[in-house]
C-alpha cells in the first residue's frame, strides 16, 4: 500500500501485537496454477509481455506469486494470537520475492506460510510473513516476504528515531521508463489478485483512514513497474528474474504516470519510482540472470 501522506495519518489506535509470536509456521496448502489466472494477473497489472499469455511456454509474471500467497497472508494476519484488530490499520512496508524458477501454468505447488518476526516499533507494530512455494517433490520455486506495518499496534514506548538516509549518489541512470496507472487499475487488480481492501475501491473508506481517496494497490504498482524492468534490463524475458525487493515509500493514485529510473549496481539493478509530484513511491533492487 505504501505510507499515508503526511498530515493524513489520523489518530487511530490499536491493541499491541503479540511480539512473542515470531517463528510460527502454519499449515501448507496445495493448489494448481492456471493459465487463466496468470494471463488475468498480467493484464490487470498492465504487463503486456507475451510470455504471460496463454499458450506454449506461458510463465507467470515475477510478481504473480502474490496471488496464491495472498490468502495465506490473510491466514497469518487474521491469526487471533497475533492481536491484529483492524486490517485497515496495516501498511505494506516492503515486499521481496526470490525466484528459483518461474511458476508455470498447470503445475501443482505446495505453499507454506510462516510468521518470520513480530517487532515493536514504539508507536507501531511490524510483522514479516514468508510464503514458500515448492513442488510436491520439494523442489523450491520461490519465496516471498512481506513486511507489514500496523499503525498504533506497538507498545507505545518511545524508540529512537530511525536515522535519515541521504539518497545515494548513483550518478546518471542507465535507463528510465514511464508506466501509466489507469483509472480502473485498482478494480481490475482487485479481481485478479483477490485483494479487495476497500481503501483501493471505496473513496469513503479511504478517506475514513486519512487518505484523499482510493489509492492503487502497492503490489499492483510493483507488478506494473516490474514489467517495465523486465523489458528494459532483462531483455524482455521474465524467466531471467531472480529477485525483486522493494520498499514502498508513498502512495500511488489511479490515473497517474510513474517514472522509474534504473542504475546498474554490482551485477544487479537499483530502481526508484516517482509519481508526478516527484514524490518517491518505491525504491528497490531487481536481479536477473544473464541473457
Amino acid at each position: 500500500m505504501g505510507r499515508l501522506p503526511a498530515g493524513r495519518r489520523g489518530t487511530l489506535q490499536a491493541m499491541p501485537l503479540n511480539f512473542s509470536l515470531g517463528g510460527k509456521v502454519y499449515d501448507p496448502i496445495t493448489r494448481t496454477i492456471t493459465a487463466d489466472e496468470i494471463e488475468d494477473y498480467a493484464r490487470a497489472s498492465g504487463d503486456p509481455n507475451p510470455l504471460h499469455a496463454k499458450g506454449s511456454g506461458q510463465v507467470a509474471s515475477p510478481i504473480f506469486p502474490v496471488v496464491p500467497g495472498f490468502p495465506l497472508m490473510g491466514t497469518v494476519s487474521t491469526d487471533p494470537e497475533l492481536n491484529l484488530e483492524n486490517l485497515l490499520m496495516i501498511l505494506h512496508g516492503e515486499e521481496e520475492i526470490v525466484h528459483h524458477r518461474p511458476m508455470r501454468a498447470g503445475e501443482t505447488l505446495v505453499f507454506t506460510p510462516s510468521l518470520q518476526s513480530v517487532e515493536d516499533k514504539g508507536r507501531n507494530g511490524m510483522y514479516v510473513v514468508r510464503v514458500g512455494a515448492a513442488t510436491e517433490d520439494g523442489e523450491p520455486v520461490n519465496e516471498q516476504f512481506a513486511t507489514i506495518i500496523v499503525r498504533g499496534a506497538g507498545s507505545g514506548q518511545d524508540r529512537p528515531p530511525a536515522p535519515t538516509e541521504a539518497p545515494p549518489d548513483r550518478g546518471e541512470a542507465a535507463t528510465t521508463f514511464t508506466s501509466h496507472v489507469t483509472v480502473d487499475m485498482p478494480t481490475r487488480y482487485a479481481a485478479a489478485s483477490g485483494d479487495y481492501n476497500p481503501i483501493h475501491l471505496d473513496d469513503t473508506v479511504a478517506k475514513a483512514v486519512g487518505l484523499p481517496g482510493v489509492i492503487n494497490h502497492g503490489l499492483g504498482t510493483l507488478s506494473l513497474v516490474t514489467g517495465g524492468l523486465v523489458a528494459e534490463v532483462a531483455g524482455g524475458d521474465p524467466r531471467r528474474v531472480r529477485r525483486v525487493k522493494v520498499r514502498f515509500t508513498d502512495v500511488v493514485f489511479p490515473g497517474s504516470d510513474l517514472v522509474t529510473a534504473v542504475w546498474e549496481s554490482g551485477g544487479s539493478h537499483q530502481f526508484e519510482t516517482v509519481r508526478p509530484d516527484e514524490k518517491v513511491v518505491m525504491r528497490g533492487t531487481f536481479e536477473a540472470a544473464p541473457g
